[in-house]
């Protein structure tokens, strides 16, 4: 399944200090079937910042169609879009 650079739906828990923590996304596939990823742990969060635009970037570990996957997730700070950017395993 292709799912690198994909825009994403997510619903993400927003701290009171302003950190973010997704809990949940969703994708649509080549074949336009919705895929609903429930995230079980955020394994590293780091910031970027790629010719000034700036990043918060989610390592996951999310469980897709019953099977542990991890995924990174992007989000730009500017336009406020989540970007499915690549699912390693």
């Amino acid at each position: 399944m292709d799912c690198e650079n994909r825009p994403i739906q997510v619903i993400a828990l927003c701290g009171a200090e302003g950190e973010l923590k997704p809990l949940r996304f969703r994708f649509e596939d080549r074949d336009h079937r919705l895929h609903t990823v429930s995230v079980t742990e955020v394994a590293d969060t780091r910031w970027e910042n790629y010719a000034g635009i700036e990043a918060a970037v989610f390592l996951c570990r999310a469980v897709e169609a019953g099977r542990e996957q991890l995924y990174e997730l992007k989000y730009t700070v500017r336009t406020h879009r989540w970007v499915l950017f690549r699912r390693i395993y």
